[in-house]
């Protein structure tokens, strides 16, 4: 099966440097200062690919992550606040779900928390002729989506023009006994007139109701578009416009039967690398999975309300490469989720406190803020005003079967200034969840992340952005 790669070519205002020490990272204080990253304007649509050896075709893509007040830095607490909510949510529902609650191609991704944020958006073609349209992309759900006319006040605003169905000659609406009617994974779908209406609730408690249609839809120039493709298109949503996405809808790379992985191949591997840093590159290939030195972990299926994630099971922590303790237990058998949706690690109190403890042990030389004193949801924060570079200990997360990842220096800390001050934070958080381990995208980064599904495993690579 033919494959194509993508890059991700980062914007960013000002300059960035990382050092790596022998323990140590060496961190520039102003690479990570959620306020200096800027926004650039959104591309028309996919661009137009390269050739890469061994990979198929090669596009890129840009990260984009900005400042959500535009003309200001944010404050600390506007930033965790912004980012913490909405991993909160987001955890929290993974976390009902846990406890029984309810063709090969490419994408141009960017980066950005839906253009003011810390997650990752790709551009797709939807309907013939194709209408570009950025989304979200997301391992942790199936069901692709974009908001469409007539939408009125009931959708939130977006940077892109809606989705016109009627522009569209592959557009179909999906009727009441069809089969396409029944999405599955907690996904509800109704009939109240003669076609099938939709309504999709996330974990941030974003909604989005509409017609679940058949629509023909263009991942990539270098790809054939994929036909009937089972989609909603969103007429009303809830909390969208609340947490200032201009996105234009989501894209499923989840494990279930209405992802579009699934419609599309089925496909049994694609894989990217979120770039951590300006001059960095870093790509999304769906098809083929990329070359160099890897480690694998076992995908899991124990939970069937984690079905349509991407479960493993997380072992061990170190810090400085120094096993930290752990009661036996914390960590349940296939319930750690690596999640392109959540922005920092969450984990049980139980684990979080001993990693904590000890990296609280090697940061002595800076000044810690009170517990609570940026966002509720901290306890681990410096005041970094006027320092260039932080000097942190290595983190390192530890999977079954010798999976690893050596979080890279840029998934440690969140940092966040306004008005010459800079508050850093640790970005791994406790849950009150039994078990259960969302791995973020920030301790992603730098990492080439393998979802091998035929081969029922993840890897991971390091300098995968490179």
């Amino acid at each position: 099966m033919a494959s194509w790669v993508i890059h991700l070519a980062l914007l960013l205002c000002i300059p960035s440097q990382q050092v790596l020490g022998a323990e140590h990272h060496t961190i520039s204080v102003q690479s990570l200062l959620s306020g200096s990253i800027c926004s650039s304007s959104s591309p028309a649509g996919p661009a137009t690919p390269t050739s890469r050896p061994g990979a198929g075709r090669t596009l890129h893509i840009i990260r984009r992550a900005c400042q959500e007040k535009t003309g200001e830095h944010m404050t600390a607490s506007d930033h965790y606040t912004a980012l913490l909510r909405r991993d909160q949510y987001r955890v929290q529902s993974i976390h009902r779900r846990l406890a029984g609650a309810k063709s090969t191609s490419t994408i141009p991704a960017h980066l950005g928390l839906p253009f003011h944020t810390d997650e990752y958006v790709v551009t797709v073609g939807v309907g013939t002729p194709p209408q570009n349209l950025t989304v979200l992309f997301d391992t942790g759900s199936d069901l692709t989506w974009v908001q469409c006319t007539p939408c009125s006040d009931a959708c939130y605003p977006q940077e892109e023009p809606l989705f016109n169905r009627s522009n569209s000659k592959t557009y179909r609406d999906i009727p009441c006994d069809s089969p396409s009617c029944d999405i599955g994974g907690g996904q509800e779908t109704s009939c109240g007139s003669s076609t099938c209406a939709y309504n999709v609730q996330y974990g941030d408690q974003s909604q989005t109701w509409g017609d679940l249609a058949n629509e023909t839809v263009t991942l990539s120039p270098a790809s054939p578009p994929a036909a009937n493709v089972v989609f909603g298109c969103s007429q009303r949503t809830s909390g969208f416009k609340e947490i200032g996405t201009k996105v234009a809808g989501l894209l499923g790379l989840g494990r279930g039967d209405s992802s579009i992985l699934s419609q599309t191949g089925p496909v049994s591997v694609f894989s990217y690398c979120l770039p951590p840093r300006v001059s960095s590159t870093g790509y999304l290939t769906i098809g083929a999975a990329p070359q160099g030195n890897f480690t694998y972990t076992p995908l899991r299926t124990m939970n069937p309300q984690l079905s349509s994630m991407y479960a493993v099971d997380l072992v061990g922590v170190s810090v400085n490469g120094a096993a930290i303790p752990i009661p036996a237990g914390a960590f349940a058998p296939g319930a750690t989720i690596i999640d392109s949706g959540t922005v920092l690690t969450h984990m049980p109190a139980e684990a979080y406190g001993p990693l904590r403890d000890e990296f609280r042990r090697h940061m002595g030389r800076y000044k810690m803020l009170p517990p609570g004193a940026v966002v509720d949801f901290l306890d681990t924060c410096y005041d970094v005003t006027g320092q260039d570079v932080l000097t942190v200990p290595r983190v390192g997360l530890e999977f079954g079967s010798g999976g690893a990842i050596d979080v890279d220096a840029s998934g440690i800390l969140v940092v966040a200034g306004a008005k010459g001050e800079a508050v850093a934070c640790l970005a791994f958080v406790p849950i009150q969840s039994a078990g259960l381990v969302i791995v973020g995208n920030m301790q992603q980064r730098a990492y080439n992340v393998v979802f091998d599904v035929a081969g029922g495993r993840v890897g991971f690579g390091a300098n995968g952005c490179n």
